[in-house]
């Protein structure tokens, strides 16, 4: 997305979390509604599904943004954490853009994810895929927004 000249980039941790805090609602539901004396389902629902919806809540509260200025030289990462907001600018001239693959023996999918490294500390995930394909393009589009080069890793 672009935007007052920069190039905006979202990442959202909404994923599963939803179907965890569907899920734990339903354990303890189900526990509440239809409980046995002597096998104290609610006791085991809540212990286990209350943790369960706070994770995903927290999961489905996270959120990153990375706001690339190529006039300005810059690019400004806001992370998002329940209620903690935490900004950093950085050069574009210190970061580079990483595609890793991941491949489990015996497995025929691979994992690939796009990085974006800061050179004296920092990695952030850009993006994760499961599957046959490396996602090339975007890692290439993110190396060209950010105006650095691209590199490749496998392990």
């Amino acid at each position: 997305m672009v935007r007052d000249g920069r190039v905006i980039y979202v990442r959202r941790h909404f994923g599963w979390s939803v179907l965890f805090i569907g899920f734990s609602i339903s354990l303890v539901i189900f526990a509440w509604f239809f409980p046995s004396p002597e096998k104290r389902e609610l006791g085991v629902a809540l212990c286990y599904g209350v943790p369960l919806a706070m994770a995903a809540t927290v999961a489905t509260l996270r959120s990153q943004v990375v706001a690339i200025d190529r006039q300005l030289g810059r690019a400004l990462f806001i992370e998002r954490r329940l209620i903690r907001v935490r900004r950093q600018f950085r050069d574009l001239s210190r970061l580079s853009v990483r595609l890793k693959s991941l491949r489990s023996d015996g497995v025929a999918n691979s994992h690939y994810s796009i990085w974006i490294d800061v050179e004296e500390d920092l990695s952030f995930l850009f993006r994760m895929v499961h599957g046959r394909t490396a996602p090339q393009a975007e890692a290439e589009q993110l190396a060209a927004d950010l105006g650095r080069p691209l590199m490749a890793e496998s392990s």
